[in-house]
């Protein structure tokens, strides 16, 4: 029989423990490869005293399913540095859960509906975006990433009439022409 020869031997299996070590590591273990993308507000442009939500991109490029929360209940929040209150909303009931499959994107907005963000101040704003999930395995994750966005003052003019003013102004045309036709005397001086 021949001899061992032990170094040899460690050599071996050092050498094919590295060559493990080396190609599992691109493969993301569970709660990694998950990422915010295409994190912006809604609407886009915010002037004082508007609300908004934040709208994000979540995309599993984990191994495995994750699990979050869905409908009124949302899994996407924020903390600002400044320029923004947050408000109580009107709540609602529909929440359920949530999956996304490894390889697979969603849209999530937040904040969940019993919380209104509100622009208080013009400016420049940083915002702390964390999208909070559960991985296959049960464990409670959450990722965050900053954005910055503006604040700005609001128009004195606004843009473009709103539609109820121009339904209003429409009847109240419409309610005089008639009331006119049936009594040609009533607008006469």
């Amino acid at each position: 029989m021949a001899d061992l020869n032990y170094s040899n031997i460690f050599s071996i299996v050092f050498l094919t423990l590295l060559a493990f070590l080396t190609t599992s590591s691109v493969v993301p273990a569970f709660g990694q490869g998950i990422e915010l993308t295409n994190i912006h507000t809604s609407p886009s442009n915010i002037h004082v005293g508007d609300s908004f939500q934040i709208n994000a991109t979540i995309v599993n490029n984990s191994p495995g399913m994750i699990y979050f929360n869905g409908g009124c209940m949302s899994p996407l929040s924020a903390t600002f540095d400044k320029n923004v209150g947050i408000g109580q909303a009107m709540g609602c009931f529909a929440i359920y859960n949530a999956n996304l499959k490894s390889g697979e994107n969603t849209t999530v907005v937040g904040p969940s509906n019993n919380i209104s963000y509100i622009a208080n101040s013009t400016g420049t704003t940083n915002a702390n975006v964390t999208f909070s999930y559960t991985m296959e395995n049960k464990s409670e994750n959450t990722i965050s990433k900053s954005f910055t966005f503006d604040i700005s003052e609001r128009t004195s003019i606004p843009e473009f009439p709103s539609i109820s003013l121009m339904i209003f102004a429409l009847a109240t045309l419409v309610s005089v022409v008639f009331a006119s036709r049936k009594n040609p005397n009533l607008f006469k001086l």
